[in-house]
């Protein structure tokens, strides 16, 4: 949405008046917006108006900028945006709507910064989320819904970034994973589950890597996997394992890259294959079994 339309004005092919009032118009004829310029500045109300004739916004201008309400419309009539200015920017409560004439989004500005409480809707009227502001950036607690009104997650700004605590849900209302956040970051512990309340992962983050043992498990509480990682990458022996908690493959990283031997079973236990590996490549023969024995 852009209200100020100064720029649009000059580059009209109607004349612009350095003062007094002026008109502009659409191509059918319809008035397409009206105010008054002094000095060559905007100055006092505005108008501006669709092709259909119906108004799109209205409001004032104080020595070339926006001061005071202002007022955005959609086409249909239904109002879109309200709020106030003050020398060109923002100043005093905001809100924009759905087109439905609910409420979309409600803040508070200071002299051009967001402040203080703001909230969003879905178009059901539900609250979808909401926090506070403190010099223009985001500080302190959130929370976040679904249109159904659950929460969805809640966890703390700090300097515009997420900090803290950490919980997501599913939109049923089960806990979906939760951990800490660092200047915008995942850091420290972690976990995940299933919409059952069955762990699904668990492991560690340093600066938004993954950086810890980990371990994913099955939905039945079997574990599928483990390993460690480094700076994102994996690091040293991982394990993977059937939901009957077979043994599936056996295999060691360096750097994020295959490195060291390496084994994988049947669903019998019985070693499949098996092999080396050195910086992803493989190194060595490579060995394949049937029922355990070597083809």
């Amino acid at each position: 949405m852009n209200l100020n339309i100064l720029s649009w004005f000059k580059s009209s092919r109607e004349k612009i008046p350095s003062d007094g009032p002026c008109e502009l118009h659409h191509k059918n004829g319809q008035l397409k917006c009206k105010g008054t310029y002094k000095e060559g500045r905007q100055e006092g109300s505005y108008e501006s108006y669709y092709e259909t004739g119906q108004l799109e916004s209205k409001g004032n201008y104080k020595k070339g900028l926006k001061d005071g309400r202002w007022e955005h419309h959609y086409e249909t009539g239904q109002l879109d945006f309200k709020g106030d200015y003050k020398d060109g920017k923002p100043d005093g409560l905001h809100e924009k709507f759905h087109k439905n004439g609910l409420l979309r989004d409600r803040r508070s500005y200071v002299e051009g910064r967001s402040e203080g409480t703001w909230e969003l809707f879905h178009e059901n009227g539900q609250l979808k989320s909401k926090g506070g502001y403190k010099g223009g950036k985001r500080e302190g607690p959130f929370d976040v819904y679904y249109n159904n009104g659950q929460l969805r997650s809640k966890g703390s700004h700090k300097d515009d970034k997420r900090d803290g605590a950490y919980e997501a849900y599913y939109e049923t209302g089960p806990l979906e994973s939760k951990g800490h956040y660092k200047a915008g970051k995942r850091n420290g512990h972690w976990e995940a589950f299933y919409s059952n309340g069955q762990l699904k992962l668990k492991g560690g983050y340093k600066d938004g890597n993954q950086d810890a043992s980990w371990e994913i498990f099955h939905e039945n509480g079997q574990l599928k996997s483990t390993g460690n990682y480094q700076d994102n990458h994996q690091e040293g022996l991982f394990q993977e394992y059937s939901e009957n908690g077979q043994l599936k493959v056996k295999e060691n990283y360096r750097n994020g890259k295959k490195n060291g031997p390496y084994e994988a079973y049947d669903d019998n236990g019985r070693l499949k294959s098996k092999g080396a590996f050195k910086y992803g490549e493989l190194d060595g023969p490579f060995e394949l079994y049937k029922d355990g024995v070597l083809q």
